[in-house]
């Protein structure tokens, strides 16, 4: 049981501290501090300063912002003291009506927060080094994926319309930098790849996933980062939620009673991989492809069948990981486990 609850609500370079002992509210202490090493030191210093109360005893609380918070987590976790990283949503649908907004108020409502909903705190531990960076080199790729589009697309919508030497200069020096770009992926991809296999369990784990028909490199690498290695999730169903691909009923009285739908709350990119995988599992893999024409041939719902089918390989991937060995077809075949 926690007795100090100290709610951190971050920026780029300060973040806001509220201290309670035992939620009291009346008696909350409010500090600022420089969001770097010195910081961390301080604030830790300040919470010692403040309560007698042993560190094993404490709950720290602040939303997950991405790299605002990253650093004051990795020095928490390198001391020894819980951090809680919250979903920002969760918190700002928990705080009910609020006029105004400071700093100082949003850390006293995530130490509130944290107080209230203590039992259903979760620790949160970085990812190791090696996904960190694999993360980062993810995003890098998305950015000039992003880049290279807005080149290709721009550039042909303007030669189809112009022919002058502006636009001849504009597709001409577009095209120089697409293959740069193109250059930069696939040495993007190479590091990627270099990091996996210098790692054991996560190259085990990598060629387990994309045995399975449909799961290529990028969905079995975005799984691997965002389930921490399969360290994160030990459900399939829960990282199917997370996905976005599980679905949950909607009825409330006699009156309101609609179909069972999947929620918009999820990871929109790995739901999108998902569905390329669907499509990819769906040409390569006969057990799917019988599974999808029959149930159109009965009538179901296409994208309720694409639904169907990627909770399934979420269900595969976990299960090739938790049993280590690559995935079977004629195992799941003969056990008929794919109704």
């Amino acid at each position: 049981m926690k007795k100090v609850f100290i709610g951190v609500d971050f920026s780029k370079l300060k973040f806001d501290a509220v201290l309670l002992i035992q939620g009291n509210k009346a008696r909350s202490i409010h500090h600022i501090f420089d969001n770097e090493a010195l910081g961390y030191k301080e604030f830790v210093k300040w919470i010692k300063s403040n309560t007698s109360i042993p560190k094993k005893q404490w709950l720290i609380c602040g939303e997950h912002t991405g790299l605002y918070s990253l650093n004051l987590t990795k020095y928490l976790n390198q001391t020894g003291i819980d951090i809680w990283l919250e979903n920002p949503l969760q918190i700002k649908r928990s705080m009910g009506i609020k006029r105004g907004k400071t700093d100082k108020v949003d850390a006293l409502h995530i130490a509130l927060y944290a107080y209230r909903f203590q039992d259903r705190a979760i620790s949160t531990k970085l990812k190791s080094d090696v996904l960190d960076q694999i993360k980062d080199l993810q995003a890098y790729r998305k950015r000039l994926v992003n880049c290279r589009v807005a080149l290709e697309v721009s550039s042909k919508e303007l030669a189809a319309v112009k022919n002058d030497s502006s636009t001849d200069f504009i597709v001409a020096d577009s095209q120089i930098h697409i293959q740069l770009i193109n250059a930069k992926l696939k040495e993007i991809n190479k590091k990627i790849k270099a990091l996996i296999t210098c790692h054991q369990d996560l190259f085990l784990n990598y060629k387990l996933l994309t045995s399975i028909k449909g799961i290529g490199p990028e969905n079995a690498i975005m799984v691997l980062v965002l389930t921490g290695n399969f360290t994160l999730f030990n459900d399939p169903r829960k990282f199917g939620c997370y996905s976005g691909v599980v679905p949950f009923s909607h009825s409330s009285g006699s009156s309101i009673k609609s179909k069972d739908k999947v929620s918009e709350l999820a990871n929109k990119k790995m739901k999108t991989l998902l569905t390329e995988a669907v499509r990819a599992a769906i040409r390569y893999d006969k057990n799917i492809n019988d599974y999808y024409i029959r149930k159109l041939q009965d009538g179901k719902d296409r994208f309720l069948v694409l639904n169907n089918v990627r909770n399934k390989l979420i269900h595969r991937m976990f299960a090739v990981v938790k049993n280590k060995t690559p995935y079977n077809p004629q195992y799941e075949q003969s056990n008929n486990n794919f109704a």
